[in-house]
């Protein structure tokens, strides 16, 4: 029996996911490929191209391209942002949350752009940044029960008070350091992102 016909027995659609990785995303590509495999999730990876010198807003609006391509195909959508990514996955999540099932973050750089420095200081990034935290205040007590941040005991790169948002649902998961956690959240925690993302679905209601 095809997937499809399932989705119709079960009256779901689909639950596609768009993978938004961080500015050191071609090492986890590989553990993206890996979930593909293991959970058979509809998925993609939107490359965002993380200082490549390009400006943000393009990529943004690409990235909202695609969000309404998956809709408009029959799907329900959600979003997975690590680190960088989680800041793309706000900004989305907040002028598509019609469209949108859920986001979760993992070691997600959301509060205080401010401190972005040194080597991680790319424009589009620091753009997306600014862009999230105003998004943030955006959005109301319902809409951030939609997201899910998940973040180290210790992460010398991105802290603890940089991924907490007020009224989301915000974890602490038994790991330390920026990169392990991450690899780790993107193979180990997929269970628990499924779960919370198919719990929003429209269609499991």
């Amino acid at each position: 029996m095809k997937v499809s016909q399932v989705h119709q027995i079960f009256m779901t659609k689909p639950l596609h996911i768009i993978y938004i990785l961080g500015l050191g995303d071609s090492k986890q590509v590989q553990n993206v490929n890996q979930v593909r495999k293991w959970w058979g999730v509809e998925s993609e990876i939107f490359r965002v191209n993380w200082g490549d010198g390009k400006p943000w807003e393009p990529k943004f609006k690409r990235l909202l391209k695609l969000i309404d391509k998956l809709v408009k195909a029959g799907n329900d959508v959600a979003i997975i942002g690590a680190s960088a990514g989680a800041t793309a996955a706000i900004n989305a999540f907040a002028v598509r949350k019609n469209k949108l099932v859920g986001i979760v973050l993992i070691a997600g750089k959301v509060n205080r752009p401010q401190t972005i420095g040194g080597r991680y200081r790319h424009q589009d990034f620091v753009t997306s940044a600014h862009a999230a935290a105003r998004a943030l205040a955006t959005l109301n007590a319902a809409d951030r029960q939609r997201i899910l941040s998940r973040y180290a005991l210790a992460d010398g790169i991105v802290s603890r008070q940089d991924s907490k948002i007020p009224g989301a649902r915000n974890r602490t998961v038994p790991t330390v350091g920026h990169a392990v956690t991450i690899a780790t959240q993107l193979v180990l925690g997929t269970p628990g992102f499924l779960r919370f993302l198919k719990r929003l679905q429209p269609s499991q209601k």
